[in-house]
């Protein structure tokens, strides 16, 4: 059993800069009164689920977002000449190994902190609404969970772990750590990457935490062809079909509201578009309000 029952959870999916369109549903939904009480979310989601709990005001981002360069957000992970010697070794053909080898392209220490500025430091005990980010132990195989401590589900969950006593900013990063893009984070002695490789639509997460009703976002689900032109697009495509397959069984025997936003031909080189994004989310959002009023209601 839960320690709480929350009478409207709202569960968000990951999707890269996609992403962003769930920060126009959160808005849309605030504007028509619909508040959720406990939010979850997955790589891209938990970070717009991480906006809504920590109070982060969105058309303040959505300006904000218009000026930011986001390449200062990324921090290789090893230096320039690395890159170069191993180019150079390749060129010619011969073994080469670097003293140190990363676990990623960037180190993603940028990303957090600036993460934790919008987030004001907070942990996830100092919430006044109820967050849940999913990760995954690289190494176990586990899902990890960050929650308060309150919202640690009495029973246990198959290969679950829950964690609350770290900083909300830290959780999300490891949430989005892209395995060979992201360095994985390490909290706790746990090597931990993208939530999306084992539970991209966490909705079984929200149930056991005690919501009663469930409004979950899916950018897994979108139809048509997906926009597949550089490595990164290749790594989300392939985490997407394996979590749509994942979800699959998921939503069987966990019944939600599912939401999928027609959302096509998005990459990640595609920042600028996140105030288009948010908008559409809102517009997204108003049309399916009727359903959504209705879903919780009865």
């Amino acid at each position: 059993m839960a320690p709480f029952k929350y009478r409207f959870g709202l569960v968000l999916s990951g999707g890269g800069f996609r992403g962003a369109v769930h920060l126009g549903i959160i808005k849309a939904l605030q504007e028509s009164g619909f508040y959720p009480e406990i939010v979850a979310g997955t790589s891209a989601g938990a970070i717009a689920a991480a906006f809504y709990a920590c109070g982060v005001n969105i058309d303040w981002f959505a300006r904000e977002i218009k000026n930011m360069k986001p390449w200062k957000a990324l921090d290789p992970a090893f230096p320039l000449a690395a890159v170069l010697a191993l180019l150079y070794r390749c060129w010619l053909d011969r073994p080469f190994a670097l003293t140190k080898k990363p676990d990623g392209l960037f180190k993603g220490d940028r990303i957090e902190n600036w993460l934790n500025n919008l987030f004001g430091g907070k942990t996830f005990d100092e919430l006044k609404i109820p967050l849940s980010v999913v990760s995954v132990d690289v190494e176990s195989g586990e899902t990890v969970v960050f929650c308060p401590r309150k919202n640690i589900p009495r029973e246990k969950l198959r290969d679950t772990v829950f964690i609350s006593d770290v900083s909300v900013a830290s959780a999300v990063r490891a949430s989005l750590s892209l395995p060979g893009i992201f360095v994985p984070k390490r909290i706790k002695g746990r090597k931990l990457i993208d939530g999306g490789v084992k539970n991209n639509v966490p909705v079984n997460i929200a149930y056991h935490q005690g919501a009663e009703k469930v409004v979950a976002v899916d950018l897994g689900r979108s139809g048509g062809k997906r926009r597949v032109e550089s490595m990164l697009d290749v790594l989300m495509a392939s985490l997407e079909i394996m979590g749509t397959e994942i979800n699959h069984s998921v939503r069987q025997d966990y019944p939600a509201l599912y939401l999928c936003p027609e959302v096509h031909g998005i990459g990640y080189d595609d920042f600028y578009l996140i105030p288009d994004l948010i908008k559409y989310g809102e517009e997204f959002a108003k049309k399916v309000l009727k359903e959504v009023k209705k879903y919780l209601e009865t």
